[in-house]
């Protein structure tokens, strides 16, 4: 099994190129309701199928994943982003992309 390093929630650590949101959830003790929140580059994505690799979404490229709750408060300027908001409130896809705030294009 492949792995690379990344970082969860502040710790840098190998993740398995074929791990799923539920493993990751499932290996972080995060509660169920906790999204996995992907920032690659300059784009965000919020995975809302948590049973597909993340190899296969654009979120399998992120150096860097955050877990968030509903109604927690905002520890970066990516948690706090109106468009993860609504990512989360009507997700039509496996995973919604967008740009990562503070990125000049």
């Amino acid at each position: 099994m492949e792995t690379r390093w990344a970082t969860i929630d502040g710790v840098h650590l190998e993740l398995p190129t074929d791990c799923t949101v539920d493993e990751l959830r499932m290996a972080f003790r995060k509660p169920c309701d906790a999204v996995l929140i992907a920032v690659t580059g300059d784009l965000v994505s919020v995975v809302h199928d948590e049973e597909r690799p993340l190899a296969e979404l654009v979120a399998g490229c992120a150096d860097t994943y955050y877990f968030s709750r509903p109604d927690e408060p905002a520890r970066n300027e990516v948690l706090a982003t109106p468009e993860l908001e609504s990512a989360l409130e009507e997700p039509t896809t496996d995973e919604t992309t967008f740009q990562r705030p503070g990125i000049d294009h």
